[in-house]
């Protein structure tokens, strides 16, 4: 085995050990006093003590007041910023003197119930501060921090799973789409654009200091559902969210798409509190697509029947056309069924919370307990999920104290197949939502009884409609699907997390610290995929025949095993205040996950199946074996002047499994290195003693950086040449599967950011802007061997660019603070332009939902539709004519079929331009249709405070960005025997006719349905995300310290002009996987009621 390997495989024990030995740390951004809790306070108190007599001192004199009233304020607490040694408290007249070092250009004011401020000290007069009510979004940040990054404190009691927290609060920092409405599946986030082509381009998640890893790429078995490690957590248990969008070097190869930093509630108070929230809610059917009745399909289908050459049409093979009512099989045959109507439903959901804390001088603990349970929308599919949360801070000694973090959660969905599957034309369609919008509404889910003149509650065997033309014609009954398909060990997805961390902290005096860290997470999953006999078409395989039942099992385990130690140094030196880290991080991952899949020839019974080892049965075995380390030396050293002058300094050094031995970097040890560093620099103008203290500037900040990190996120055996065990003529045997390449590395991303944030008019407008430049070298990418090698055409190398470059703005106001009203407003910008600047083979199209349909290009941003162009429908043979190349000997533009005959274009076909104008339309004629990517997107917010109310509401939005609608594409095909959406009726039928519908065919001998123009369209949409009316009941009692109730609608309304069922989704994680729609079950409103009591 090679050096690289070996050097960081062998005994991870030994390697865990040095690791506890040496020191690791996560990197920790230098918390300052700018935030007014109890824990930020009482850092502040932990800072050196400075000899007053050291330094010429000068008196400052202030007032303050409430914003609304304009009243005094008492007891507000007054501090010198970034020494806590000199502090003093406003009288009753709202007065206060403080004597700070000369130096001293700003003061930290807070108190519990207003929002803190940082208040520039300048010279002349005797300050005026008016302090806003906390029920407004904090307006200043970590005032150290000078990165771009954004933080929000999260009160999410009312979500189900943090992704929906992140788009309200956070679209404009990180563009979430939502995947679908199923419970749990969470949404997929991108920071500044896609940073990738072949690696993930999602962001790195934080829990506590522990990466939690999100499985994209893991087996799941049900199509249209999503892996979302996310759901293990419970967006009450968490305090803090932070995402950093640039400085991410101190997180090496794994950094390079940002960061989201989740911190979970601790303890804050040693009197004993009590939260307990409770919520009930409906979610109603979403949109849906209008498909034809039972007379508009019974005309769709003769008139189909038409069109299949060499067909006899004659009512004893269709006996659908048989329109005797007292025919045996008119019941059977003469239904009108509304399929969605059987597979949809009302949804109701429940959601339970508690959280305990509290502690004394010894020990502070947090305990939550929490509960979910949900149906959605589509029949069959539920969601539950339990947790348990134990967070503790101890002292120890009175130098050491001990941090002690216990989670455990399971979720369980229940899970049926959903929207259009990719391959369904090669297997037979499964997707109970699917089926809904596809199946005849000429046959009824139940069987007709003909003695007792009635449907029974026996289930519809599959449809025989067409079996005439061809049995593969036969479609399943969604509602026997639902039906056989569900209960216990069928259709499951489970998933049980557990992490405990301990991180004892060693004080050395008042500038030093050690602090360590042990982490372990246990991630375990088990999934059971039943396809049933009743009511489900067979599908022909060649050389085996029709198979009919199919059971999928897949059971995986995923160990990290995180160390880290980390020796801090911090000091204040008179104007100057410096601290810096060093550690080092060791993380060890294993994933391990088996499955085997079988396939029926023989009908199995519904009621309890069983893998069967019968040799006419179709056995297949899949799985996943990947383990990876990681080992990482790193420092920081961050240095403000005055604080006004900031510097952020980092590197970080990383040794990984998924490098090769022989890649470009640092060679130490006989391990191969790469090295990732950052510079950032800030400056707060505002505390400038020339800078005018009335000018309506309350604080301004300028800040710019630049830094690289990585992105290692592929398969871990890249690297390696791998053998893959296969079956073939009943013999096993290896297959070659890859081929290694030992100058892997991770992905390059070079961020530049510059930025400003600022407050005016006594703080009640806020603005802040960011502009940036990322780019990605080092692709990693497969590249085309000039002679394939044993069946192999590609390998993995690191090659190609991508630059993204945008800004982003937000802008808040709070236009009226009186006593008893206050209200704000703001919005959120994002845009950013993605554009491919080289690859290592040219340009290439990938097939996804299609054939050869997506582009990637230089000078082009990724994942471009790229297809025909359309002029509308010929609606005569003068138009097909005119449309011609006449000097080319054709009468009509042309295709060759595929065996080479000419097929030419008349009244009622699609008008595809001739690009080339050859009169020939084939694939040179293909351009460029579409891009998904956004122009802008964001959010926008607004709440009311009125006594005891608060009503809130937030819009998320998304602008220019196209959309391929593959659900309308299949829908309006006009192919087959599908049912087809309404607008078919509109189709072609006569001379002259003038429609956008072209006529129908069956097998689309002209291409008409082909990927084209027609199937893509503008996502554009203005959503009002949720809308929250709360009240805070006024109590009088000692033991219940709050009492609040609550309703919420969510997904009130869509502006939007996309035709599909809902302009916002997301069925998969990779870049090229953007703006397809397959028909996964849309978001609809949903009405949500709660109670929040704290004891």
């Amino acid at each position: 085995m090679n050096t690289v390997i070996y050097n960081i495989h062998k005994s991870f024990f030994r390697n865990a050990f040095f690791a506890l030995l040496v020191g690791l740390a996560v990197p920790a951004y230098a918390q300052d006093e700018v935030a007014a809790d109890d824990e930020q306070a009482s850092s502040v108190q932990r800072a050196p003590k400075i000899e007053p007599e050291k330094y010429e001192l000068v008196s400052v004199k202030g007032t303050v007041f409430e914003e609304s009233s304009k009243k005094p304020l008492a007891g507000i607490q007054v501090k010198a910023l970034g020494n806590a040694r000199y502090t003093a408290m406003t009288d009753e007249k709202g007065q206060f003197e403080i004597k700070v070092p000369k130096f001293t250009t700003s003061l930290f004011v807070y108190s519990p119930e207003f929002l803190s401020q940082q208040v520039a000290i300048g010279k002349g007069d005797d300050l005026v501060i008016y302090m806003l009510s906390d029920k407004y979004r904090p307006m200043y940040e970590d005032a150290t921090n000078i990165t771009a990054s954004r933080s929000i404190k999260s009160d999410a009691t009312e979500n189900y799973t943090l992704d929906t927290e992140l788009e309200d609060k956070l679209l404009a920092d990180m563009r979430t789409t939502q995947r679908s409405a199923m419970l749990g599946v969470g949404g997929d986030m991108f920071i500044r654009g896609i940073n990738s082509l072949n690696a993930n381009s999602q962001p790195l998640i934080i829990v506590d200091g522990v990466e939690l890893d999100m499985q994209r790429d893991r087996a799941v078995l049900h199509s249209g559902n999503f892996f979302n490690m996310l759901g293990n957590i419970m967006p009450a248990d968490v305090e803090k969210v932070t995402v950093l969008k640039n400085a991410t070097a101190l997180y090496g190869a794994r950094g390079g798409n940002g960061v989201i930093l989740i911190e979970t509630k601790r303890g804050h108070s040693m009197a004993t509190r009590i939260d307990a929230n409770l919520s009930v809610g409906v979610t109603l059917m979403p949109r849906l697509q209008t498909v034809m009745d039972a007379s508009q399909y019974r005309i769709y289908a003769t008139e189909m029947l038409g069109t299949v050459p060499n067909l006899d049409v004659n009512s004893s093979a269709f006996k659908f056309l048989n329109d005797d009512p007292n025919g045996y099989y008119y019941h059977t045959y003469h239904n009108n069924t509304d399929w969605q109507d059987e597979v949809y439903q009302t949804a109701l959901t429940q959601n339970y919370s508690i959280n305990v804390q509290g502690g004394d001088n010894i020990g502070m603990y947090n305990l939550s307990v929490g509960y979910v349970d949900g149906e959605t929308t589509s029949k069959g599919n539920a969601y539950n999920r339990m947790n348990v949360r134990f967070n503790t801070d101890i002292n120890i000694l009175k130098n050491l104290s001990t941090k002690f973090n216990l989670s455990i959660s399971r979720m369980q969905n229940d899970l049926k197949d959903d929207g259009v599957q990719e391959d369904f034309d090669a297997a037979t369609p499964t997707s109970p939502t699917f089926l809904a919008q596809i199946k005849s509404p000429l046959v009824a889910p139940y069987q007709y009884n003909q003695y007792l003149g009635g449907f029974s509650n026996l289930l519809s065997e599959a449809d025989d409609l067409f079996d005439a033309v061809g049995t593969e014609h036969s479609l399943s009954n969604p509602v026997a699907i639902l039906a056989q398909a569900h209960g216990d060990n069928k259709n499951f997805l489970e998933n049980t997390y557990f992490q405990a961390m301990l991180e004892p902290t060693l004080k050395l005096g008042n500038d030093w610290r050690i602090t360590t860290a042990f982490s372990y997470t246990l991630n375990r999953n088990s999934q059971r995929y039943y396809r049933p006999n009743t009511g489900v078409a067979g599908f022909n395989i060649p050389d085996v025949g029709l198979v009919y039942n199919q059971f999928s099992t897949y059971y995986a385990k995923e160990n990290n095993i995180l160390s880290n130690t980390r020796v801090s140094y911090s000091h204040i030196f008179g104007a100057h205040s410096l601290s810096a880290f060093v550690g080092f991080r060791y993380n060890y991952f294993s994933y391990d996950g088996d499955g085997i899949s079988t396939q029926y020839t023989t009908r199995q019974d519904d009621k309890n199946p069983q893998i069967s080892a019968n040799t006419n049965n179709i056995i297949s075995a899949f799985g996943a074996n990947d383990v990876w380390k990681q080992i990482q030396w790193y420092g920081n050293v961050d240095y403000n002047y005055q604080n006004r002058y900031f510097l952020t300094l980092s590197l970080l050094g990383e040794a990984n499994s998924r490098f090769g031995d022989n890649s470009d970097g640092l060679s130490m040890f006989g391990v191969q290195w790469q090295v990732y560093p950052s510079v950032q620099a800030g400056w707060v103008v505002t505390n400038e003693k020339w800078f005018p203290k009335n000018a309506g500037v309350d604080y301004l900040r300028l800040n710019v950086g630049y830094d690289i990190s990585g992105n290692d996120d592929i398969a871990s055996n890249a690297v390696r040449t791998v053998y893959a065990m296969v079956k073939y003529d009943n013999q096993a045997g290896l297959q070659l599967k890859n081929i290694g390449n030992d100058k892997i590395k991770s992905e390059t991303m070079k961020k530049f950011n510059v930025g400003l944030q600022t407050n005016l008019l006594h703080n009640r407008v806020a603005l802040s802007f960011d502009y940036y430049i990322n780019k990605t070298s080092d692709l990693l990418t497969l590249k085309t061997f000039t002679d394939p090698i044993a069946g192999q055409n590609n390998y993995w190398t690191n090659s190609g660019e991508i630059q993204n470059t945008g800004f982003e703005v937000m802008l808040s106001g709070k236009p009226v603070v009186a006593k008893d009203w206050d209200v704000e407003i703001g919005a959120t910008v994002g845009h950013y332009k993605n554009e491919v600047k080289s690859l290592p083979d040219g340009d290439y199209l990938s097939s996804i939902y299609g054939e050869d349909n997506i582009l990637t290009s230089v000078g082009n941003p990724v994942a471009l539709f790229y297809g025909y162009e359309t002029a509308g429908v010929f609606a005569d043979d003068a138009a097909a004519r005119a449309a011609a190349k006449q000097d080319g000997g054709h009468e009509y533009l042309y295709m060759l079929d595929n065996t080479g005959k000419e097929m030419y274009f008349q009244a009622g076909d699609i008008h595809f331009v001739d690009r080339n104008d050859d009169g020939k339309i084939d694939e040179s004629d293909r351009t460029v249709i579409g891009d998904p990517n956004p122009d802008i997107y964001g959010n926008i917010f607004a709440s009311v405070n009125w006594k005891n109310f608060t009503l809130s509401l937030n819009f998320n939005y998304s602008l220019g960005n196209d959309v391929f609608n593959y659900q309308r594409m299949i829908l309006n095909s006009g192919s087959n025997f599908y049912n087809q959406q309404v607008a078919m009726t509109d189709r072609w039928h006569y001379e002259g006719q003038v429609t956008d519908i072209p006529r129908i065919a069956y097998g689309d001998p002209m291409g008409n349905s082909r990927f084209s123009d027609r199937w893509i369209e503008d996502g554009s949409y203005l959503r009002l995300k949720t809308l929250k009316l709360t009240y805070r009941v006024p109590v009088n009692f000692s033991w219940l310290q709050g009492l609040a109730v609550w309703a919420e609608a969510v997904n009130l309304f869509t502006l939007t002009n996309y035709l599909g069922n809902d302009p916002e989704f997301s069925i998969g994680r990779g870049s090229l996987y953007q703006g397809i729609d397959c028909g996964n079950l849309a978001q609809s409103r949903a009405f949500t009621f709660g109670v929040k009591i704290n004891l």
